[in-house]
């Protein structure tokens, strides 16, 4: 009964994170699929190069807050907090692969850092505003990102040692940093885009 549970509310979890809205939004009211331009990811920053503010605002939004709700809907049906742990990580697995989409997602940047967020809030809140002061300063997100989530790793061993803790945001950060790959290469060449806040033609 135990293991049942950890795969239901792993697979809720992963279900909700599949719900990429970069891409919903962007079929549904630009009648354009994000990774078929620019840098072909799902996420909120190619959104904002392809779609624009707003809807690269909005994505933002429903993306951190998808791992909120598997984390919030899993504690309220099971009051069983390393569930919840686990249904967060499962949506920014769906985010990254989702099932809906040809397992064609995000990079999990946002989803990860709300979703470790909901797993030790003091880890995920100095992670997240180191990631946005990195962006801010070097206007690379995929540096931001890669930086903001080791700094989570070396913060939880810290401040929050808690094995299942541990294992889980060590799980999302070697998720983040694999997503991240070609952007890791770009940017040892000298070569990745910064952020702009234009939107291009599609």
């Amino acid at each position: 009964m135990v293991i049942l549970q950890y795969v239901i509310f792993t697979v809720l979890g992963y279900l909700l994170g599949s719900l990429n809205f970069s891409i919903i939004i962007g079929k549904l009211f630009y009648k354009t699929d994000v990774r078929e331009h620019g840098s072909k990811n799902a996420g909120a920053t190619n959104t904002l190069r392809i779609l624009g503010k707003t809807p690269a605002v909005l994505v933002l939004i429903l993306d951190a807050v998808k791992a909120v709700i598997a984390y919030f809907l899993t504690f309220l049906l099971t009051k069983n907090v390393t569930l919840s742990y686990i249904a967060a990580t499962g949506a920014v697995v769906g985010h990254n692969f989702p099932v809906y989409f040809g397992f064609r997602g995000g990079k999990g940047v946002i989803t990860s850092l709300f979703a470790i967020f909901c797993i030790s809030p003091m880890v995920g809140a100095i992670a997240l505003v180191f990631a946005l002061a990195v962006i801010a300063v070097s206007k690379f997100v995929s540096l931001g990102a890669i930086l903001g989530a080791v700094l989570a790793v070396v913060l939880v061993f810290c401040v929050d040692p808690a094995g299942i803790k541990i294992i889980l945001i060590c799980i999302l950060v070697v998720m983040l940093i694999f997503q991240h790959r070609a952007n890791i290469q770009r940017l040892l060449n000298k070569t990745e885009n910064k952020i702009s806040f234009k939107k291009k033609d599609v």
